[in-house]
């Protein structure tokens, strides 16, 4: 597998540069924070998305595509249980990457996403979390189903203004 080929191959050239020099530290950072719960005693979904966007009409927010296994596997596990606390780790590059770690400390579970924007994505999704109150994360399979998240605490995803 040749490094181009873990790193999403959709992006713009911009965020396709970025995503290739910072795509698998990301991923490493995933790995290891996923780590760190699995020690702690709860079970961990790491996924791995194949694009991640910012949508402005419909479904709000971040639109996140995931393998349809880790699909599957994520609607399981949020049938009748709630993610309702987040963190949020950034990396701040020419793009802006983040990990999305979704808690259920209830059922000692978390979900870990890794994201990205650029700037005007940045913009866009504060805009989004003013109009709104809140940020969303919308996970979807290929076949456009999806599973759906609320961030009532939206300031951990922006640099400060």
């Amino acid at each position: 597998m040749t490094d181009e080929a873990a790193v999403p191959p959709f992006a713009s050239d911009d965020i396709g540069t970025a995503l290739r020099r910072h795509w698998e530290s990301l991923v490493a950072d995933m790995e290891t924070t996923a780590d760190e719960f699995r020690a702690a005693g709860w079970d961990v979904l790491e996924l791995h998305p194949g694009d991640v966007t910012v949508v402005t009409e419909s479904n709000r927010g971040f639109d996140v595509l995931v393998p349809d296994g880790e699909f599957d596997r994520l609607r399981d596990w949020t049938d009748g249980t709630s993610f309702p606390d987040h963190q949020v780790y950034r990396s701040d590059t020419d793009v802006t990457f983040l990990l999305l770690v979704l808690e259920s400390a209830a059922a000692e579970r978390a979900i870990c996403c890794p994201l990205y924007f650029d700037e005007e994505g940045e913009d866009t999704l504060r805009t989004l979390a003013t109009e709104d109150g809140v940020l969303r994360t919308h996970i979807r399979s290929l076949a456009e189903e999806f599973v759906h998240f609320r961030h009532d605490q939206p300031a951990p995803f922006f640099t400060e203004a």
